[in-house]
């Protein structure tokens, strides 16, 4: 019987192709931008993470709290985290948990080679900072520990600075000035993009921290000293210990005085994606009132069919056919349509949030669950919107049906 019904269905769809077409068009819009702005958001979430994930994995993160602890250095604003912060966190910090400890210090100063010149950053770190960021030399080497201890006058080069102050000449073994010292350059990364969507690797330079603080800088004072943990499980317990450390180093019984933050990447990360969920749920909502919209357009447009059919109802009931037969056959008419609609929705949906990433750059990610959501809340607006005129349709008195004009 069920089949025989759906072959009745398609049949009247054969015989009203543009009003089935003007039916579906309402679900097929819906259900396209649910999926589309879904994608959209999940794809920027993954943008997110993916950026986070540049910064370092696992990554805690030690810097001055603003305000607090801050003097003047040179006519520069000094920090409240020293190297002595540093060396007390390698001493005192279980290092099974952890993967790296890196301290950080930046400046923005003057570059030459012979006549060329740029102004760039230039960043004082440990050697650490390759297993920190997982960036990789290109061409020579990145600074060595002993080169580190020893406060060498070295260099490695992001890969624009390299293009920029060398142009097609092999910056190895050559030396440039920073801020009118000699270094000599012995590395140059491979190119790397944006640090985290805040900072490009590369337009910058790096030289030993211990090089950085006694010829640029002076002091000994650090932007920030990052912790990066061997996983996520540990990571609240690391933030606490580092805390207890410092506010012992630096004497702070209230910490609501602490002149430091430890900002937790995992925290930040959960924040950001909590806030994106809440925005892509908010665009499907609205999104989702095209889906209503067509929900309504299907009830419209079946009541129209029934009232069209009614002799028809009326001769199938007069030869034998129960109202439930009746009911099955408009609802099943229903929700062909809205289902219909729902897989064609999906399929300009995926190629919406494609065709949207070509053009506007945007990251889109089609996952499972907005399709199997668009699909199953198009079938429910069929069969919802549906019952009425086909519970109408089954509840027509044969005769009255027959003497319909």
């Amino acid at each position: 019987m069920i089949l025989e019904l759906i072959k009745m269905a398609i049949n009247n769809f054969n015989t009203n192709k543009l009003r089935t077409f003007l039916t579906t068009l309402g679900i097929i819009i819906g259900v396209a931008a649910v999926v589309t702005l879904m994608s959209l958001g999940e794809g920027t979430k993954v943008t997110i993470e993916r950026q986070f994930t540049s910064l370092g994995s696992n990554l805690l993160t030690v810097f001055p709290r603003f305000g607090r602890g801050v003097g003047l250095v040179r006519g520069t604003p000094r920090s409240s985290i020293t190297n002595d912060d540093y060396e007390a966190l390698l001493k005192e910090l279980d290092l099974s948990k952890i993967v790296a400890i890196v301290p950080y210090t930046s400046r923005n100063v003057q570059v030459k080679y012979k006549a060329q010149n740029t102004n760039t950053q230039v960043i004082g770190t440990s050697p650490e900072y390759l297993n920190l960021r997982e960036i990789k030399v290109a061409s020579g080497d990145f600074f060595s520990e002993e080169e580190y201890k020893g406060s060498k006058r070295v260099a490695v080069l992001g890969s624009s600075v390299a293009e920029t102050l060398f142009d097609n000449e092999d910056p190895i073994g050559q030396s440039i000035k920073i801020s009118g010292i000699t270094f000599k350059v012995i590395g140059v990364l491979e190119p790397q993009g944006q640090l985290g969507g805040f900072a490009n690797l590369d337009d910058m330079i790096f030289i030993p921290l211990t090089t950085f603080q006694r010829k640029i800088q002076g002091g000994n004072y650090l932007n920030s000293i990052y912790v990066s943990a061997v996983s996520p499980d540990v990571m609240n317990d690391l933030q606490s210990k580092i805390e207890e450390i410092l506010r012992k180093k630096h004497k702070i019984t209230d910490p609501n005085n602490d002149d430091f933050v430890v900002q937790n990447q995992l925290t930040i990360l959960s924040s950001l994606n909590q806030s994106m969920q809440t925005l892509t749920l908010f665009l499907a909502g609205i999104a989702a009132i095209s889906l209503l919209v067509g929900g309504i357009g299907i009830m419209n447009i079946m009541l129209v069919n029934v009232t069209e059919r009614i002799r028809e109802i009326g001769i199938r009931k007069a030869v034998g056919a129960k109202a439930r037969y009746i009911l099955y056959q408009f609802l099943i008419e229903s929700v062909i349509v809205s289902v219909a609609g729902g897989i064609l929705g999906i399929l300009l949906g995926i190629v919406l949030s494609q065709v949207i990433k070509s053009f506007s750059g945007l990251s889109a990610v089609v996952t499972l669950y907005p399709v199997v959501l668009s699909f199953t809340v198009s079938a429910l607006v069929g069969i919802f919107f549906g019952y009425y005129p086909a519970y109408r349709a089954s509840k027509l008195n044969p005769i009255d049906a027959l003497r319909y004009e």
